[in-house]
């Protein structure tokens, strides 16, 4: 009879020289989900824990494609300074405006979060992860899908951090409760601040409703920090949460639909602040 100990041996062994053939820096990649062909980019830097990295997630804007999205976020930079992995998907779904959008109004078409369950399964496949330290960020129509991402995948998410597009999706009823960061600029032309008649057919609701569901959905109090950062950035705070979560927002007056510190609005940097949040949370 085969010994069950050099069984787990051989298969452990398996699975170590198939996460060792990803060298550090970045790669492209295809899988299938949702019975179509997918892809993303992901950057892993050489400090990732061989016990498991953190995983980072970020959507580029509608229209866009991943390397727009490592542009403007320097993710593979901050990677290579605190250890985590960065995935930058391609999304597939076309709609109102454009196409290589993300299915984030939950609208009939490709299964964008089954896509992002697949991609994590893939990743954990060639590169050991931190289970309990998935986060998801994007920008734009890439912040929208980070938004519904909070809500369906809140079991899997440590947090999450839309910029320049947070909604609170229909019906979403959480998992667990779960710390959102975002920021969004009051002259915001693509996805409004306050919601208008002229606002996009997907742009379903203003940036503070958004923010108040999303308190509500946490257990926060309506009682909140605020500080003013800059003569154009206010920061708030809600940290009486229900199960450590936590709300952070950052208001730039006259900011347009930008990537804070990448753009015009260099008071603040986005990715910087994004990580510092994200670090500081992890699944119990």
């Amino acid at each position: 009879m085969f010994n069950r100990n050099i069984l787990v041996l051989i298969l452990g062994l398996l699975s170590f020289s198939s996460q060792a053939q990803i060298m550090p820096g970045f790669s492209e990649q295809t899988l299938r989900s949702d019975g179509g062909e997918r892809s993303y980019t992901f950057y892993v830097p050489e400090n990732a824990s061989p016990e498991g990295a953190p995983l980072v997630f970020s959507f580029h804007g509608s229209g866009g494609v991943p390397q727009q999205q490592v542009n403007i976020s320097g993710f593979d930079q901050l990677s290579d300074q605190y250890g985590f992995i960065s995935v930058f998907p391609a999304g597939a779904f076309t709609n109102s405006v454009t196409a290589r959008s993300w299915n984030a109004n939950i609208d009939a078409g490709v299964d964008d979060v089954q896509f992002v369950r697949d991609i994590i399964e893939d990743v954990a496949s060639k590169v050991a992860i931190d289970r309990k330290r998935i986060y998801a960020s994007g920008f734009s129509g890439g912040a929208r899908m980070s938004s519904r991402l909070a809500c369906e995948l809140s079991d899997i998410l440590a947090a999450a951090a839309p910029v320049d597009g947070l909604q609170y999706p229909d019906a979403c009823i959480l998992k667990r409760y779960i710390p959102v960061l975002s920021f969004h600029g009051k002259a915001d032309q693509t996805n409004h601040y306050v919601l208008s008649e002229n606002s996009r057919p997907y742009w379903r609701m203003g940036v503070e409703t958004a923010i108040d569901k999303w308190r509500q959905a946490n257990g926060c109090s309506m009682k909140n920090d605020a500080d003013r950062i800059s003569q154009e950035v206010t920061f708030y705070q809600w940290s009486d949460c229900l199960g450590a979560a936590e709300i952070q927002f950052y208001v730039t007056e006259n900011g347009g639909h930008t990537w804070p510190g990448a753009d015009e609005n260099r008071d603040i940097n986005a990715s910087q602040l994004i990580w510092e949040f994200f670090s500081r949370h992890s699944l119990p």
